[in-house]
């Protein structure tokens, strides 16, 4: 791992906030999905609602479903990601995370 070597020594300023600005990007990143995830589900509803039926409503209930995955993708993604960080905060015998 990456911060394997500054397990037997104390960690400095720098390394510490090399830890909060991983956590801030992947809360940016979390953030991108759901902004993603959004948009294209509300661009699929309006495909939906201003085309009561043809292939453009087709593809609006495509669009929805696609933007309902990427807001569920985004958030596993978050969970996961986090999960890994706090393992890593641990072996290195930092304070805990919010």
């Amino acid at each position: 791992m990456a911060y394997e070597k500054l397990c037997e020594k104390e960690l400095i300023l720098r390394d510490e906030l090399a830890i909060e600005r991983t956590k801030l990007a992947e809360e940016r990143t979390y953030l991108a999905y759901i902004r993603t995830g959004m948009t294209v589900a509300m661009g699929g509803i309006f495909f939906v609602g201003y085309f009561k039926e043809g292939p453009f409503s087709l593809i609006g209930y495509l669009a929805a479903f696609i933007g309902v995955v990427f807001f569920v993708y985004g958030f596993y993604k978050h969970k996961k990601t986090m999960g890994l960080i706090r393992k890593i905060v641990r072996s290195l015998h930092l304070p805990k995370m919010k």
